[in-house]
Parts: C-alpha cells; structure tokens; sequence
C-alpha cells in the first residue's frame, strides 16, 4: 500500500495513537450513539490484510497505542480471509504495540473472553451509561443489557483483564447540576465495587458538528456540565475511591483560556481514525462528514484534497475548527482531561511539549 509522501511529513514522529473502527454493525442502537447514521446490518468490515498494512505502516511513524472501537469491534469478521477479533489483537501485538484495547458493549458470551488471543489485550473497556439498570437500558435501547454488561465485566476483573469504563453523561442523569453530580459519584461508587482499573467520562453535548443532528435528545447543557465537573472535581479526592477517574473539561470561560488549554490532536498530528468507509481522520468531531485527512483503498493512500481536514485548520480563525461554544465559554477538545493518567497525554504533556501546526 503506498502512502501518498504527505501522509509521511504530516504523521512521521507526531502520531502517538490509532483508532480503528473495525465495523459498523453492531447489536444495539443507543439513543446517544455518536456513530448512530453509520452503523449498517451488512458486514463492511475492515479488509484484514489492509489494516494490518495501515497498522504496520503508522507503527512506524510511531504510534504505540491502538485502539478497537465500532460499530461492536468484537464482531469482527473478514468473510474474505475469515480473519476474527482475535486475529486482529494477535496480530497488533507482533506488530509491536504496546498498548492494544477495545471498547465494547460487553453483550458478546462467555467464551469470548478466553480465548488467549484476546487475553492479549492490554485493556478492555466496556460502555455503562449508569449505574443502574434501569437509566443503561433505556438508554441503550434494549431491555437486560446492564446485567450481561455487569457480568462481562466481573468475568474479565476476574481473568485478571486491566478493565475500564466509559460512561456517557447524558439528560437522564444530568438534567441539572445536583443529578449530574450524584449520578456520577454514583457511577464512580458503583466501579469502585466492580473493581475496575478505571472510569472514563464522556458527555454528551451538542457542539455545533454534524453529529449533534442524531443525538436524540440526550444533551446536556454546557453551562450545567462546566458546574458539574468543578464541582466532581473538587469532591473526588474525599471520595476514597480506588478506580481511577478521568473527566474531561470540555470548556472554559473565555477570559480565562490560556496555551495551558491548547490540546489539539490536528496541530499535535497525535492520532489516527482509521474508518470502515476508507476514510483516514484525525479530528473525531469530523465523523459523520466527509472531512478527513487521506482515503485508503487496496493499494494506495491518497491525501484528501477537497474535504482535507489538516487545511480546514490552517484556514480557520478559530481556537477549535470543529467546534462552536455559548457565548462567554471556549471549546476545548474532548481528550482534555487535566491529570489524566492516560498513556498519550502522559507522554506528551510529561514532556511539557505540544507540536503546533506549522502553515
């Protein structure tokens, strides 16, 4: 696969980290659901020989993170190879990265989790949108998913899987600030008690891109998130709990944003979004659109001249180009989470560094 000579300049010694969207199918359809008009009942699944390409490709530029995301990643199939989930991890691992995850629904069965290439994996996250049944279900759209979820994730605690959860804040929860905060110090609570490593937030909130058009109403208000997180932030440390949390910002008061807040993976060239629609993205706010950095097929990968997201940047006058805010408050990126003890952000901003974008 040959990879168009800007490809290289843009990602070569920048790019830290790869999603990759195995799939579009999967077997939920959650009111939330930021992939929601993607998602598709026919098997579009990554080819596996032109992933492992990709993969051994920007692992030489030098990512050392992967993760497997969807649609469900775990019901991966390449019908042309008959190459599965499993092959997928093993063949990340000899490839040479060192930190290879999932995120998932956690409604695949038992055997799943034994199958010793999958326990290659260095982290598995499963999605819990509360911490009780009846806020996930409805949310998720199908009655008994909480339970096989819960189950799932004692199962891999267990095996001895390093586990996480991703959470959405959602209006069910967070319909003002008082419900925001207790719901998710219940949530924090509840992993503490499923003896996960660690609890990753995400709210949910319109911000002016093309997704904010299939979130069905599950928005919060971005003056009630700023409370809620000041206020969690504030209360964590009394809490005693053990799982790790990581909360992102999300916003800042315009008079207060400083370079302290520029984190952005399209100045930084941190990652890549590698997607079942061969489409090569770095901004996730660009999902939905045609918007991307190059376009991959069989044999090439070719920089994206028209809907180029990388000259998007460059031309616009804004701090985010992807992103608009209320009057008064600045958007900052989604994978802004101050004291986070993530692998990416720790090697970047451990070495106090951030590339900027050079025009």
């Amino acid at each position: 696969m040959r990879a168009d000579k800007r490809i290289e300049e843009y990602f070569e010694g920048r790019i830290k980290q790869v999603f990759v969207y195995l799939t579009s199918r999967c077997q939920l359809h959650c009111r939330q659901c930021l992939y929601k008009p993607l998602l598709s009942s026919k098997n579009d699944d990554l080819l596996f020989e032109n992933l492992i390409e990709l993969l051994s490709l920007f692992k030489k530029y030098g990512a050392f993170k992967l993760s497997f995301l969807g649609g469900e990643p775990t019901l991966y199939h390449d019908s042309s190879t008959q190459k599965s989930f499993a092959d997928i991890v093993a063949e990340s691992k000899r490839l040479g990265y060192s930190l290879v995850r999932a995120d998932t629904n956690g409604q695949f069965d038992e055997k799943f989790l034994v199958n010793n290439d999958v326990r290659k994996l260095d982290e598995i996250t499963f999605s819990l949108d509360g911490s009780i049944a009846e806020i996930h279900d409805k949310i998720r759209g199908k009655n008994g998913v909480f339970q096989k979820c819960v189950t799932r994730i004692h199962q891999a605690v267990e095996l001895g899987y390093r586990v996480q959860v991703t959470s959405c804040v959602h209006r069910e929860i967070c319909g003002d600030v008082k419900s925001g905060v207790e719901q998710i110090e219940n949530m924090v609570r509840f992993c503490d008690s499923l003896g996960v490593h660690s609890l990753n937030f995400h709210p949910i909130l319109k911000v002016g891109v093309a997704r904010d058009n299939w979130l069905d109403d599950t928005e919060i208000e971005p003056h009630v998130w700023l409370q809620v997180y000041r206020e969690v932030i504030s209360r964590l440390d009394s809490m005693g709990h053990r799982v790790e949390v990581r909360l992102p910002m999300r916003y800042i008061e315009s008079g207060l944003y400083t370079d302290e807040y520029d984190y952005c993976p399209l100045k930084m060239g941190e990652r890549l979004l590698i997607m079942p629609d061969g489409q090569l993205k770095v901004c996730a706010f660009n999902i939905g659109t045609p918007f991307c950095v190059a376009r991959f097929n069989n044999e090439s990968i070719k920089y994206e001249l028209q809907y180029n997201e990388i000259e998007k940047l460059r031309k616009s006058r804004f701090i985010c180009c992807n992103q608009s805010a209320p009057e008064g408050l600045q958007a900052l990126c989604m994978s802004y989470k101050p004291n986070q003890n993530e692998a990416v952000w720790c090697s970047i901003r451990g070495n106090d560094t951030i590339c900027r974008l050079t025009s």
